[in-house]
């Protein structure tokens, strides 16, 4: 009842009782975690959907949810492993995999029943599917959007990534897709958001961000945010800058998605004024799966110059 699934359901309970969740904040500090809903409410309209069926104790909510995320869990090994398997590195998936449902830092997410499982297999399959099926891709973006807004720091990589295999002679229609792949990808979290910005806008939008704004208190003392000379707003800037640089860095330098949204997990680790060990697992996921592209893909059949051609004499 600690963790913030708790919250989770109790804010899914006061939607239930037609009341807005975001409304708390109005008047209060935007430095001090107070346990403001800081997540888009769609894991909040779970919680109050349930309610709605008579599951109405915490207990009760825990135990649906927690099968629920256990087999997100499995998925996102599965989809991991199909990542590792198209590049034909079935050898590799099977390590990669391992780490994922097997370390501590999915295990920790087991164990306090966060949400980084339902937000983290949606942009996994938005990252397989990105040039294959791209409107796929845009609403898996959203979906994840729709329960942590985490992945909002990532979509420029995966927008660079669409446009890098589209027709490089045809930039208008790079821009179409581009633009479409945007629009599809915030349908979802502004849909689910709509009533709450028509009954309370300055609320919802202050929630959304207090996340930039919060003091780290007990969490992050260890990232280098107490820096001298640019304190915590400061280390903001910085971490806002290496981020938008590393786009650029994309851009110019051709980096794969995978890996230039792994960079941009680190400096969000490396920097964010609070860093929960929940976080971990976004970077630990992306940097596998990333991995995946480091090296070429073995071909599956020996290539005519490869292949030892016998003298006939």
């Amino acid at each position: 009842m600690s963790e913030d699934i708790y919250h989770v359901w109790e804010e899914g309970k006061k939607i239930t009782n037609h009341l807005n969740p975001y409304t708390r904040i109005i008047g209060n500090s935007l430095r001090e975690n107070s346990k403001y809903p800081t997540y888009l409410p769609l894991s909040y309209y779970f919680a109050s959907i349930l309610n709605h069926f008579g599951i109405s104790r915490f207990v009760d909510f825990i135990n649906t949810w927690k099968p629920i995320n256990l087999l997100l869990h499995l998925c996102i090994g599965v989809v991991t492993f199909s990542i590792y398997y198209q590049q034909r590195k079935p050898i590799s998936g099977i390590i990669a995999c391992s780490i994922l449902l097997l370390g501590r830092w999915s295990a920790y997410i087991i164990d306090v029943q966060h949400l980084e499982f339902a937000a983290i297999l949606p942009i996994l399959i938005a990252g397989q599917q990105l040039n294959r099926k791209p409107k796929l891709s845009a609403l898996m973006f959203g979906l994840s959007l729709s329960i942590k807004h985490v992945g909002i720091v990532l979509l420029p990589s995966f927008l660079l990534g669409l446009k890098a295999n589209s027709s490089s002679g045809n930039s208008i229609s790079s821009r179409k897709r581009i633009l479409t792949y945007s629009a599809v990808a915030l349908i979802i979290p502004l849909i689910i958001s709509i009533p709450f910005l028509l009954d309370q806008p300055s609320g919802f939008l202050l929630n959304m961000l207090f996340s930039t704004t919060r003091e780290f208190g007990d969490h992050g003392k260890a990232t280098g945010t107490r820096m001298i000379l640019t304190g915590v707003d400061g280390t903001r800037l910085i971490m806002l800058a290496l981020i938008i640089m590393n786009w650029v860095a994309q851009a110019k330098e051709k980096i794969n998605f995978w890996l230039a949204s792994t960079l941009t997990l680190l400096i969000f680790l490396q920097f964010n004024a609070v860093v929960f060990a929940q976080y971990y697992i976004w970077l630990a996921t992306f940097l596998l799966i990333s991995c995946a592209y480091l090296t070429p893909t073995t071909p599956r059949h020996p290539t005519p110059e490869n292949s030892t051609v016998r003298d006939p004499h």
